[in-house]
């Protein structure tokens, strides 16, 4: 949980809201309303910091178990309907795979969106008999609670539920019901959302939508494919060598179950058909963009895991008549220890060498600034996070915290990099800044020196 440095400070962003919910008894000190549109998360993360206290180990601590709870939903899941040994390799797979655990240790967004896909993707299991309505009304909470916390889940969701429907729902009432449920869901959430928190913030939710990033869609078929093969083979940010073995070991399930596919029972069919929309069509999302950083591919491990699952239970069954006990368990550690061994090992790496210096940085600086200051910085909401103080950063693109706010806001601190300063700095208040005084520094990251300043 302390070995990532972070130092692009977006775990200190993504969890400022609810840190200042916490710390200083508001959401929102200017104009940054994540909490508007990660209703889920910053819920999470407020009940981490209220039982642990505020710091970036319990910040972490949310992804950590969100990781954790979705490996154990794949071993647990998914182990009646295709066998103990396929849905411990599912498991094993996922909760090895370098991409997936990489991320799961940090205060991101993803981790805790792959647990709710999960969880409502396996009561797909559920889609039969006369709580079909139910259930899928149980897995709408769940597909809405992952929208909740990244709005770009919806494609997963999307994918999942067309492909169920169009697998077995053209034969199935029960399945039906399953789908309905689901959608009559997630149209109560989104009207609910729409009611009780877009109507009454417009401009903040307006506000939070800049910060994404701007993405283009392709004009010709010819720039979709373009992009779509330079995402696999060239542009995909590391994905496919981070996530090689499982995402291989999925596919090859897929392709396995889709060539078996009239000798599949009903529930394993809805099971290939849930993981295979959900991961298409968030691939088919991610190679269509421009922007499709690796981190977005983690709510797709899980889907990849379960087709894994899948193809193994198919081979277990064609191979239990050939060979004997000893020489399929002997098979399976093989396959375990190729879709898990690489994964482990370049996690261990990282952790031998990435520092744990952070908690120690937030403790020192805590009581460093006196309560309510106001204090300036894209480090700030990072290296303060503790202190009963306000912190801000600015981003103009966004239209955020722009302008002097040595007099606007009534910064008195700031904490920078030496070659970082505000904007104001140069300017007006140049001689303020000039006369600034050297509180603390420490080595940060890819910077030399991050230094807290205390000005006039």
């Amino acid at each position: 949980m302390t070995g990532s440095n972070s130092p692009f400070t977006d775990e200190a962003w993504n969890v400022l809201n609810a840190r200042n919910f916490v710390v200083l008894g508001r959401w929102s000190t200017d104009g940054w309303d994540r909490q508007l549109v990660s209703i889920p998360f910053m819920v999470a993360q407020v009940l981490a910091f209220q039982l642990g206290g505020v710091g970036i180990v319990q910040a972490r601590l949310v992804s950590v178990v969100a990781t954790a709870l979705t490996v154990l939903a794949i071993g647990w899941g998914l182990r009646r309907a295709l066998g103990t040994g396929p849905a411990i390799l599912g498991a094993l797979a996922l909760g090895s795979c370098a991409l997936f655990i990489y991320y799961g240790r940090l205060a991101l967004l993803e981790p805790s969106v792959a647990l709710w896909l999960t969880l409502g993707g396996l009561l797909v299991l559920a889609a039969d008999g006369r709580r079909a309505a139910l259930t899928g009304i149980a897995a709408g909470l769940c597909f809405g609670a992952a929208i909740g916390t990244k709005p770009n889940a919806a494609f997963a969701v999307v994918g999942l539920l067309a492909a169920v429907a169009v697998a077995d729902g053209w034969r199935s009432a029960a399945v039906r019901r399953w789908v309905a449920g689901a959608l009559a869901t997630l149209l109560v959430l989104g009207l609910a959302w729409t009611l009780l928190v877009y109507l009454p913030n417009r401009a903040q939710v307006a506000a939070v939508l800049q910060s994404w990033p701007t993405e283009q869609l392709p004009r010709t078929a010819g720039e979709l494919w373009r992009r779509v093969i330079g995402y696999f083979f060239i542009e995909n940010d590391t994905t496919l060598g981070l996530a090689g073995p499982l995402l291989i070991g999925g596919s090859a399930g897929g392709l396995v179950a889709l060539a078996t596919w009239r000798q599949r029972s009903p529930l394993e069919r809805r099971l290939v058909a849930a993981a295979g929309g959900w991961a298409a069509a968030s691939f088919a999302v991610l190679a269509a963009l421009p922007y499709h950083p690796n981190r977005y591919a983690v709510p797709i491990m899980p889907a990849m895991a379960i087709l894994l699952a899948v193809g193994a239970a198919i081979l277990v069954g064609r191979l239990r008549t050939a060979l004997p006990a000893s020489g399929l368990l002997l098979a399976g550690f093989a396959v375990a220890a190729a879709v898990t061994v690489p994964g482990l090992l370049r996690y261990q790496t990282w952790i031998d060498s990435s520092g744990s210096t952070l908690p120690g940085i937030q403790a020192r600086l805590a009581d460093a600034v006196p309560p309510g200051a106001v204090v300036e910085g894209r480090y700030a909401p990072l290296f303060l996070m503790r202190a009963p103080v306000v912190t801000l950063f600015s981003v103009s693109a966004w239209n955020l915290n722009e302008g002097d706010l040595y007099r606007t806001r009534g910064v008195r601190w700031v904490l920078t990099s030496a070659d970082d300063i505000p904007s104001w700095a140069e300017g007006p208040e140049a001689a303020a800044w000039a006369a600034r005084q050297v509180v603390s520094c420490a080595p940060w990251g890819a910077e030399p020196s991050v230094c807290l300043y205390r000005l006039p």
